[in-house]
């Protein structure tokens, strides 16, 4: 598969300085940015599953329904 986009003058300069900073391995660009992805990919699931838990933990605690408490009803007797 081949994915493409454009950039920017500013984001192809801000994009080469990036690379040169933090390409420690000696990667090409096309390695570099096919890990980019799959990092940015990996982040994505996780933060997708993160938040699928949050909303069926949200349900499952809807669906308990409400709690109810009973409470004592002290009646004082008065003398007539």
């Amino acid at each position: 598969m081949k994915v493409q986009f454009n950039l920017t003058k500013e984001e192809g300069e801000a994009f080469k300085n990036f690379f040169n900073a933090v390409n420690v391995n000696d990667n090409t660009e096309e390695e570099f940015v096919k890990a980019a992805f799959i990092l940015g990919l990996k982040s994505m699931e996780d933060a997708i599953i993160r938040r699928m838990q949050e909303e069926m933990k949200k349900e499952e605690e809807q669906s308990e329904g409400p709690e109810i408490i009973e409470e004592e009803n002290e009646t004082e007797e008065t003398e007539e």
